[in-house]
C-alpha cells in the first residue's frame, strides 16, 4: 500500500482514511459492501477484516488546512482491535 490517504470525491472532505478493508457487522443496509471487490476474499461482506498496512506515515502538510474524513467505507473502530490488543499484552 502506498499511502494511507486517498483523495475524495465526497463533497464534505479532501481527504479520507479507511484503515480498515471490510467490517464484522454486515449491516442490511450498508453502502460499503461494494468494497469486496477490491479484496481477495472468498467471505460474504461483514464476515472478514483486514487491517491496512503503510510504511509510509501521513504528510501532516498535505492535509494542513484540509477537511479529512476518517472511515468512509468501514467502521473506524471495530471489534478486530480490541483482539488485537488482547495478543499484545
Amino acid at each position: 500500500m502506498r499511502d494511507y490517504l486517498t483523495k475524495s470525491n465526497l463533497p464534505v472532505s479532501d481527504y479520507v482514511v479507511n484503515p480498515y478493508v471490510g467490517c464484522p457487522h454486515g449491516c442490511k443496509y450498508c453502502y460499503a459492501s461494494f468494497m469486496k471487490r477490491f479484496t481477495a476474499h472468498d467471505e460474504p461482506w461483514g464476515s472478514f477484516v483486514d487491517a491496512k498496512m503503510c510504511d509510509k506515515p501521513i504528510n501532516i502538510k498535505k492535509i494542513a488546512g484540509k477537511e479529512v474524513f476518517l472511515s468512509s467505507v468501514t467502521d473506524c473502530y471495530n471489534s478486530a482491535e480490541e483482539k488485537k490488543e488482547r495478543q499484545m499484552r
